[in-house]
């Protein structure tokens, strides 16, 4: 399988702003926590609340972590279009649909409610790369998947499909 086209989406770089955000909540997280816990004379409640504090911390952490460095890697060979997603190093491959079941490309703004599933593959907005939205043929079920791209990778993906 030659691959005719390869396009690889990541988010950009965490922002000032958002930092600072994600720092204010962080330390009103933590100072909320500290008035609380030193209201608390029980012992064991107050590690109760705090492994409980921890776990939520950790997981709002991870959470975020997930977001910032999620990748997509849209590749079209002769036949398909398949799309990976990245996070870390794990890889894992999350759409794979046959150019002939794909029915119409069109820009997000212009796409419609269908009956079949909605997958979105995109990340925030970026300069060059504009969200469409791709419906294809799924078990008798008309689909959308939401992809981010260049204008140059959505023509090659066009031209394969004949539309």
């Amino acid at each position: 399988m030659a691959v005719k086209a390869r396009e690889t989406l990541e988010s950009k770089q965490i922002s000032i702003t958002t930092l600072g955000i994600l720092m204010v909540v962080v330390v009103g997280y933590t100072f909320l926590y500290n008035q609380y816990a030193n209201t608390l004379e029980d012992y064991r409640l107050k590690t109760i609340v705090g492994v409980i504090s921890l776990i939520v911390m950790m997981g709002g952490f991870l959470i975020s972590l997930r977001y910032i460095t999620t990748a997509y890697e849209m590749v079209i060979t002769h036949d398909r279009l398949t799309i990976d997603r990245k996070i870390f190093f794990w890889k894992k491959t999350v759409l794979e649909v046959r150019l002939d079941d794909i029915k119409k490309i069109l820009p997000s703004e212009e796409a419609k409610k269908v009956d079949g599933q909605m997958r979105n593959f995109t990340l925030t907005n970026m300069d060059g790369k504009r969200k469409y939205v791709i419906q294809h043929d799924e078990q008798g079920k008309i689909c959308c998947a939401k992809i981010q791209c260049t204008s140059k990778f959505i023509e090659i993906l066009k031209k394969m499909v004949k539309i």
